[in-house]
């Protein structure tokens, strides 16, 4: 399925030049406040991510390869961290989709796409919980293996992901935006479900777990009762079936999950956020809601409940 989706391309990843993921505002600079949404946002399909999407970025940069992460593609599109600084904002912007020219002050990619490709951006059916450190094959790869598991058309699964949805022309910006967290809670309850695309589950060794936000995400999702579903890139199932083997004939759903909460060892106060503002306001958040403590027992619990043994078994072996 893997070469289907992005056949191998030679040569190297090209080098990202101080890329520093999305969130970042410049110290001393105030960011914009955007208004919150107040209809359910838009989202593109797991079939156009995984075919059109990595055509037209390999069109327009032929370096792009299984490689590149989402930290170096963003750092092509919209410059890179100490670019941005200097120019105050995206630099050099690469109009993919035509999102910087289609209205004044830019666009979204997702908005532009919708444009170019109606068909393929639609009310969004899941939030995707993720990372920019991501490397974009192996994101997609995990979208539609998600799509195969689900039993769901790839054309008809609607993402919500920051990287395509949120207008980066503003979001760059070293002042970025002040009220982000509030921006993504609204967006994780009006889109309903989310989906963990997850790297690794030993969180000792995953992206996932390392970030502030993430955690966070699927935290909010918990709070409203949200449905909470797992896209396990290939690390990350193949470590889950082998649980899951060793489970078998040894307690079988109780072991697994045992085993599954000894690795989701959480560390809240080494998750980071990329912006030390964002961080501050989600920890504050957090404290409200009950402290570090609880809100990792709840996302530990969420995770071992999701990750079905016999379905997993059934989906990967």
């Amino acid at each position: 399925m893997g070469s289907m989706i992005c056949p191998e391309r030679p040569g190297p990843a090209a080098e990202c030049l101080s890329w520093l993921p999305n969130l970042r505002r410049g110290k001393g600079v105030k960011g914009v406040t955007l208004p919150l949404p107040t209809e359910k946002p838009k989202g593109v399909s797991v079939d156009f991510l995984c075919f059109e999407f990595q055509k037209q970025v390999k069109a327009v940069f032929p370096e792009y390869n299984n490689e590149t992460t989402f930290e170096e593609l963003g750092a092509w599109i919209w410059g890179s961290y100490n670019d941005r600084q200097k120019a105050g904002g995206p630099v050099n912007v690469v109009d993919l989709f035509g999102h910087k020219t289609m209205r004044k002050g830019g666009a979204s990619l997702c908005d532009a796409i919708g444009r170019k490709y109606p068909c393929s951006v639609r009310d969004a059916t899941i939030f995707v919980s993720w990372a920019w450190r991501y490397r974009v094959h192996d994101f997609v790869v995990a979208l539609f293996a998600y799509c195969v598991f689900q039993k769901v058309n790839p054309k008809s699964v609607f993402c919500w992901i920051c990287f395509f949805n949120n207008n980066q022309h503003v979001w760059l910006q070293p002042g970025g935006v002040s009220n982000a967290v509030e921006i993504f809670e609204s967006n994780v309850r009006m889109v309903g479900t989310v989906v963990v695309v997850l790297d690794k589950l030993d969180a000792r060794l995953s992206i996932y777990f390392s970030r502030l936000w993430t955690i966070f995400e699927v935290y909010i999702a918990i709070l409203n009762k949200l449905q909470i579903r797992i896209a396990p890139m290939i690390a990350a199932a193949e470590e889950a079936v082998k649980l899951g083997a060793r489970a078998i004939g040894h307690g079988g759903n109780n072991v697994f999950a045992k085993s599954l909460r000894e690795l989701l060892e959480i560390d809240m106060k080494a998750a980071r956020a990329s912006n030390p503002e964002d961080a501050a306001s989600i920890r504050r958040q957090v404290e409200q809601l009950g402290g570090n403590q609880t809100m990792t027992d709840a996302v530990v619990k969420a995770f071992a409940t999701s990750l079905d043994l016999a379905q997993l078994l059934q989906d990967y072996l």
